[in-house]
């Protein structure tokens, strides 16, 4: 049982009000109490009838009911509930799968069956979900009605709406490009939101939508005494340009620091959580014609150097580490639309002599294939990787079906994680009919960023007959009791123990015991590296079952017609 997720039930929880429904005294007093525990707000109703009253005197985010009850049983209560409030969400909790009355209850549009008598872990794995959902509801009609208010308060024009966020009710980014769009300096400061996207993934995109909200709020309250007007210019950035185009540097970081100072000893609260605090970073800059170009520079280079202010001046502009990250940048987006994501491909030689091939990522730029140690990190980093990672693998999917052989294909946590794209994955597999001889390999240490994912993802290919790989065994956790669980076809041993097999005893018996236990429990074993022919000897006495590395054939971008003569 994840006690985080426990946790978390109780923050959304503790906000919600729950109707709870039962006529047995034992069953509710018992019910009642692990309901304690994860809500404050609970009304107890003893039949239908006497819950449709509290219901029509009370607002209720969640109604638990039982089916069979004196008065009015619970199918009676969920319809009246409903033709009322089309939207409530209902769970029935019943000791019996009837199938007439589950009809009955769909027709109904109850949100789900609860059996008895409840496991608690049951009873968590499917109400979390809706809770989540409810009190994600609950903060967007909260943060609606607030942008209403305000936009109310202000009695503004439909010329003065149209320039502002909707979300935040500060100015857009639309009508900040019109107004540093001439030739006078400008000076602003640019404020972002350290590690936002946790908010987000912890609670729900409308808890931080609120945030966002209240963090504009703060800014603006500040603009008043530093003559500054707010932008927000994306997701959780925004833009403070001052009215005063002189204002001298040493001024402007005295303002960002306090700025920075203002709001990370604030406080934000969201329905059921109070006192969040947020960390932000900034970057300030003056310029005629680059503005947003040298503030940007300015952040990222702020970020590197773990700064919560950095000016911008040409120092750092020249820095050859964020020069490198810029035009690294500018080289994705131009791959990624210009159809330069190119697969190479690096022979494995297997046992019996059969040749199969790694797919492995280049970028062609000006003629030059990049190899993944230039581009990768920034890519993860920038949010470009799932895209490069989807168009190498599908276009590998597609070379493989206009051919007779097997490829093994890198699969990340960070595609694993994203369930549309393995939808489009799968589909993609079978539309090409390559799941007999495709391999997917999954690196070791990914495995330990969420293991109840990645084994999901490899159960349901294996189903489809696809084979797994761990690649880099060896480099992490390395347990076999894993391995035993995920029961992949391949293991991949890491190539830092390869390469260093012939001159450490101690490694070479590492290795061996590797190999050993794999064929144990069926489990067959690539050796990477092979860089020399002493390498490859070894192996072979010691029983690996495929190897690859350059002494065996280089990624290419053409299938090599390997002569296994040439490499012996």
């Amino acid at each position: 049982m994840k006690i985080e997720l426990i946790d978390k039930i109780r923050v959304l929880g503790s906000s919600l009000k729950i109707l709870y429904v039962e006529d047995n005294s034992d069953i509710q007093d018992q019910v009642y109490k692990m309901l304690q525990n994860f809500f404050v707000q609970i009304d107890v109703a003893s039949d239908g009838e006497e819950a449709f009253k509290m219901y029509n005197s009370t607002e209720y985010d969640l109604v638990l009911t039982d089916i069979e009850m004196p008065k009015m049983d619970g199918i009676e209560l969920s319809r009246k509930i409903i033709e009322q409030k089309p939207e409530q969400n209902i769970f029935i909790i019943s000791a019996h799968k009837n199938p007439d009355q589950l009809l009955k209850l769909m027709d109904i549009g109850v949100s789900g069956l609860i059996l008895k008598p409840i496991d608690l872990q049951y009873f968590i794995n499917k109400i979390s979900r809706k809770i989540k959902e409810i009190y994600a509801n609950k903060m967007m009609k909260l943060h609606y009605a607030k942008i209403q208010q305000q936009l109310k308060d202000t009695n503004k024009t439909h010329k003065e709406i149209q320039k502002k966020d909707s979300l935040t009710s500060v100015y857009n980014y639309k009508y900040l490009l019109e107004e540093i769009n001439n030739d006078k300096n400008k000076v602003a400061i640019l404020l972002n939101v350290n590690s936002f996207k946790h908010i987000n993934e912890y609670y729900s995109l409308n808890h931080g939508d609120h945030l966002l909200f209240q963090l504009a709020s703060i800014i603006t309250n500040v603009s008043k005494l530093y003559k500054w007007r707010v932008f927000r210019i994306s997701g959780d950035e925004f833009l403070l340009l001052y009215d005063d185009e002189n204002k001298k540097c040493s001024d402007v970081h005295r303002d960002a620091l306090k700025l920075v100072d203002i709001i990370q000893k604030s406080k934000f609260n969201i329905i059921g959580v109070k006192d969040i605090n947020i960390d932000v970073r900034v970057s300030y800059a003056s310029s005629k014609t680059r503005l947003l170009e040298e503030l940007s520079i300015a952040l990222d280079y702020g970020r590197k150097c773990a700064l919560s202010v950095m000016g911008y001046n040409e120092s750092i502009k020249f820095n050859k580490d964020i020069t490198n990250i810029v035009e690294i940048k500018s080289i994705l987006r131009d791959a990624i639309q210009n159809d330069k994501i190119i697969p190479v491909y690096q022979p494995i030689l297997m046992l019996n002599n059969e040749v199969k091939y790694e797919v492995l990522m280049r970028i062609d730029y000006k003629g030059t294939l990049l190899t993944p140690d230039k581009f990768l990190d920034i890519a993860k980093q920038y949010n470009y990787y799932n895209e490069i990672s989807e168009i190498l693998i599908f276009k590998a999917l597609e070379k493989m079906a206009k051919c007779d052989k097997a490829f093994s294909i890198n699969i990340s946590y960070l595609d694993i994680r994203d369930s549309a794209f393995v939808d489009r994955l799968e589909k993609k597999v079978l539309e090409c009919k390559v799941e007999d001889r495709v391999v997917f390999e999954i690196i070791e240490s990914d495995i330990l960023d969420d293991m109840h994912i990645v084994y999901d993802f490899i159960t349901r290919f294996k189903e489809k007959n696809v084979r797994i790989a761990i690649d880099d065994f060896g480099s992490g956790y390395s347990n076999f009791a894993y391995i035993i669980k995920l029961n992949p076809d391949y293991i991949k041993i890491d190539g830092s123990l390869i390469e260093n097999l012939l001159e450490d005893k101690k490694i070479f018996i590492l290795v061996k015991s590797i190999i050993d236990l794999a064929h144990n429990i069926g489990v067959q074993v690539i050796a990477e590296f092979i860089s020399t022919h002493e390498l490859y000897n070894a192996l072979q006495e010691l029983g690996v079952d495929a190897m690859q590395g350059y002494y065996l054939g280089k990624p290419n971008r053409k299938l090599q017609q390997v002569n296994i003569k040439d490499w012996l």
